[in-house]
């Protein structure tokens, strides 16, 4: 393939390193064996129509060496009504005993770390292909047999290279924190398109609304009219399901740039890159930094689980940056960060934190006869008005006196009022409400420490690692 030069070398080099090893197989067989025959025997014991079984990557053989992630699915008779999931969930937590953690998402499930593994246990009803679906994760063990019975062994390794690709490039995962594109996106991407580099090499010339439907079940303008994401992939098991609608735009159209850029120049920096942790050095990037970057820091004893959380905090990046626009301080970028634990970061850069104290503000034309009386009411003797009201071409005008020149000021002023009032979800508003620092540039030296030091290293430098 044109510009793929040395390629080939550095592909065999890359899945060496993506591939897992013997060891890791057989440990990772070794426990999935194990839960799949003690879960499904104690379903047994407790009156429960159902087998154990592991889904996903694992299953699939798709999974990238040092991952330890099992998800273990609780397939129940479709007889029982949805009660049957607490049931069954309640036979693993007396299986595990301790160290297991309840999370929701369409309904509970349970996450426990097992031999240095994190299995999560999710339970589904057992559907057959075509037939009605019950709930949403009733799809994955379809998935897992289409995976099975489509992609040829040697497309593993094809699979495995796609997935670091999109890990390296910041754009793997269909969780609401990326809005990327899922393991099993990729595996229909390769199952349909043939190779890790024609996945590149088509992806390169994407289009929005790009739509791929290994069904047939579909017209192309229909698709496109239904589902109003930038790439479309049609669910082979569920047709009526685009795999790719948790991708964003951003996602969408880093994945075309990093392809063309792959193809035209390929290097290991797609896949692997170790950012610079230097507090130090970054500090003093901070320390005099135009322009300014101000940042938020929300603690959180308990925050919610990461889907909802991460909602949550893009909402607020919003609401943030639609007020500070509003009063005149323009926005370069924004983005939230959150360690899941115990803080959350909402981190902006901006033009100036300090804008003049005066304003130019438009009013209606003076054709406009009701419009052009409400503008000389509300202006004509307002203790905010500093000139004016005149007419400039055909419109009028008037200097105004900013309430807020002081971004920090603007900011403490409404978060310490009622975030709701500015569209501060419901979640994160209550942490607000216990307390929140509002930090300028170095001002944030004791929060670097572990990944925030290399998020703000990549937000510092502004564009991609693999952009030259």
């Amino acid at each position: 393939m044109e510009g793929l030069g040395g390629w080939n070398e550095l592909r065999d080099e890359i899945l060496r390193r993506i591939t897992p090893s013997r060891e890791e197989e057989e440990s990772l067989c070794r426990l999935c064996s194990r839960l799949e025959r003690d879960i499904t025997r104690l379903l047994e014991e407790a009156g429960i129509e159902g087998v154990a079984e592991v889904h996903g990557s694992a299953a699939r053989g798709t999974w990238l060496a040092g991952e330890k992630d099992i998800d273990l699915f609780l397939i129940l008779d479709p007889k029982y009504d949805r009660t049957i999931f607490q049931k069954a969930l309640d036979v693993v937590k007396m299986y595990l005993g301790s160290g297991w953690v309840e999370a929701y998402a369409e309904h509970p499930y349970i996450k426990s770390v097992i031999d240095g593994f994190d299995v999560e246990f999710v339970p589904c009803y057992k559907v057959e292909p075509g037939k009605r679906l019950y709930s949403a994760t009733d799809r994955t063990p379809l998935h897992t047999r289409f995976v099975n019975e489509n992609l040829s062994p040697e497309r593993r390794g094809d699979v495995r290279l796609l997935k670091q690709f999109m890990k390296g490039i910041g754009v793997y995962g269909a969780e609401v924190k990326v809005g990327g594109f899922s393991g099993y996106l990729c595996e229909l991407l390769i199952i349909c398109l043939g190779s890790f580099e024609e996945v590149l090499l088509r992806a390169s010339n994407w289009k929005r609304g790009e739509s791929i439907d290994i069904t047939g079940k579909w017209r192309e303008d229909d698709l496109r009219r239904v589902f109003k994401n930038p790439i479309i992939v049609v669910d082979p098991v569920d047709p009526s399901r685009n795999v790719a609608s948790a991708v964003s735009d951003t996602s969408a159209w880093t994945f075309v740039a990093a392809a063309r850029s792959f193809l035209e120049k390929p290097r290991e920096i797609f896949f692997f890159h170790e950012e610079e942790t230097n507090p130090a050095s970054l500090l003093e990037d901070l320390r005099c930094r135009d322009p300014p970057i101000l940042c938020i820091l929300i603690p959180d004893e308990s925050p919610p689980v990461p889907d909802i959380l991460w909602g949550q905090l893009y909402k607020a990046e919003k609401a943030l940056s639609g007020l500070l626009e509003r009063r005149g301080f323009k926005i370069l970028r924004s983005s939230p960060w959150s360690d899941e634990v115990s803080r959350h970061i909402m981190v902006f850069e901006v033009e100036s934190v300090e804008i003049p104290s005066t304003m130019k503000f438009m009013g209606p034309p003076v054709e406009m006869v009701e419009d052009s009386e409400r503008f000389l009411r509300a202006h004509l003797k307002a203790d905010s008005t500093i000139t004016g009201p005149w007419i400039e071409d055909a419109r009028w005008w008037v200097g105004m006196k900013r309430k807020y020149k002081d971004a920090r000021k603007l900011l403490n002023e409404a978060l310490s009022r009622d975030g709701r009032g500015i569209g501060i979800p419901r979640i994160l508003n209550e942490r607000i409400k216990k307390g929140f620092k509002i930090l300028l540039n170095d001002e944030i030296k004791d929060l670097l420490e572990g990944d925030f030091i290399r998020f703000m290293v990549d937000f510092i430098r502004g564009r991609p690692v693999w952009l030259e």
